[in-house]
């Protein structure tokens, strides 16, 4: 026995631990389980039910339908038995010859060694009036016993059919010290005199009940084996096949996991002549388009790419009005640049310095509107776009002269640009045919924007002094002139913007 501290301490370790935790861990490892195999227990448990289900709807009706019959037959047999000795006894009942008394008992001796199954006892019992009360007097039969009839209810039943029927019912029949469940049929042994019939004896014959169940739980026994077998098997071909089916799946979606992490490389290779092969195929051409999209993204840009992903949008030529921020930015010198280098040395160097300039457009919010030879036309969207587009102009210029430093040092080509910036309303929209179009910008303010670019010095940022006011830009002015810009009547004031510093 438990005293109280050992009780205390026990009800404070089960106090301790967190059931809510174990729950949830066990929870999660179900689910673990689910997903690492989730299909596998699904076919494995679809097939075992389907198996279970069958065989068990099957037994079901075989062992009913068994039982019956063994009954049916049982019941037959112990009929024609009865009625045989019955027919066998009336002589030696009736006339009471040594004869027939012997030709009886050898019938019985012959039953009896024959150990037909199922038969427990037949006796024969002889009709007398003692004391004015019927009395049915053991005969013959298997035992010695000789005590007389003591079923009431069946001397009734005997002394009031007055025919040869054949009547049938279920007793506890006692066997030593045992006690079996029996099928008694009893036959009344009648003597005709004209149209009187009088009972003059009767046959009692046990049948055991359990013969004819045992055959049945027999079969049941052999059914539940085969069924197990069978069970055993089908999760063996379940677990073979399910591995079939559920590897080049598990593929499939550690593909689609490194797809969505960025790898376009993927491809798959399987060949299992079914849907799943046609679903790699169709994931391999996912992907191809995913990688054409990919580098296609690099030809347009960042607004023609939301123009194609928007699947509301008409992908008709025309536009639309809308305030925007234009940067121009060219390489000034590239015509003597290109004169004496290779080509391929050229591309190196103007790619260097448009990658540098991208990135920073980029980093201050500005779309990539086209590339032009050594020129970039970007564009910046709302209302702190100028803003945006002034500091982008200038830490671009910041950034080419340290560039330029560097490779000075390591005796490498260098190159300066000027940039143009203008805010105004432009026309935006699909411009070209009808089966080649570009989404961009045009109207005064890109004319201008790039006038301002061609006018701006190597390093310079220039932009127009009531546009740098608007601005509230904290960016210094370096210098102030008046510039005559084609398309344009009359001179225009300019800034040209400091960078940072250097």
């Amino acid at each position: 026995m438990l005293n109280k501290n050992q009780l205390k301490k026990m009800m404070q370790t089960i106090k301790s631990i967190d059931w809510i935790g174990i729950y949830r861990q066990g929870l999660n490892h179900y689910q673990h389980t689910l997903r690492q195999g989730g299909l596998k227990l699904k076919i494995i448990g679809g097939m075992v039910l389907v198996i279970v289900f069958a065989v068990g709807l099957l037994s079901h009706f075989l062992s009913g339908l068994l039982e019956r019959s063994l009954t049916d037959k049982a019941y037959e047999v112990g009929q024609m038995a009865v009625a045989r000795i019955a027919d066998a006894s009336f002589n030696a009942i009736v006339e009471r010859t040594y004869a027939n008394r012997v030709n009886l008992l050898e019938m019985l001796k012959e039953t009896k060694e024959a150990q037909m199954e199922g038969f427990l006892d037949i006796s024969i019992y002889v009709y007398e009036r003692q004391e004015k009360q019927p009395v049915f007097n053991y005969f013959a039969g298997f035992s010695e016993q000789r005590e007389a009839l003591q079923d009431v209810n069946l001397v009734s039943q005997v002394l009031a059919s007055q025919d040869r029927q054949v009547l049938r019912d279920s007793v506890i029949y006692n066997e030593g010290e045992r006690t079996l469940q029996s099928i008694r049929f009893v036959r009344p042994v009648v003597f005709s005199v004209g149209e009187q019939k009088h009972v003059v004896g009767v046959v009692v014959l046990h049948y055991d009940q359990a013969a004819i169940l045992d055959t049945v739980r027999q079969a049941a026994q052999i059914s539940s084996f085969i069924t197990l077998g069978i069970l055993v098997l089908s999760i063996v071909l379940a677990w073979w096949f399910s591995l079939r089916l559920t590897r080049p799946i598990l593929r499939v979606s550690q593909a689609a996991k490194h797809v969505a992490e960025g790898d376009l490389n993927t491809k798959l290779e399987i060949h299992t002549n079914d849907e799943i092969e046609d679903l790699a195929d169709e994931f391999n051409k996912m992907v191809k388009g995913l990688r054409e999209h990919q580098r296609m993204s690099k030809f347009v840009s960042g607004s023609a790419m939301s123009q194609i992903q928007d699947d509301s949008a008409q992908m008709t030529l025309g536009g639309r009005y809308r305030t925007q921020t234009l940067l121009f930015s060219d390489i000034r010198g590239f015509t003597a640049l290109s004169e004496h280098r290779a080509p391929e040395e050229v591309v190196t160097i103007i790619n260097h310095y448009l990658d540098l300039q991208t990135s920073i457009i980029r980093q201050h919010g500005g779309d990539i509107d086209k590339f032009v030879g050594d020129e970039i036309m970007a564009t910046f969207e709302g209302d702190d776009g100028l803003q945006r587009a002034l500091d982008a102009g200038t830490a671009i210029q910041l950034a080419i002269a340290q560039e330029n430093i560097l490779r000075e040092a390591t005796q490498q080509v260098t190159v300066n640009v000027g940039i143009g910036i203008n805010r105004g309303e432009v026309i935006v929209g699909n411009m070209g045919s009808h089966d080649r179009m570009d989404f961009t910008s045009i109207g005064a303010p890109v004319n201008l924007a790039a006038r301002l670019c061609s006018e701006a010095a190597p390093g310079e940022v220039l932009v127009q002094q009531s546009l740098f006011a608007e601005s509230d830009s904290a960016l210094t002015i370096d210098n102030k002139r008046s510039i005559t810009v084609k398309g344009f009547s009359q001179p225009l004031t300019v800034v040209s913007i400091k960078k940072d510093r250097l």
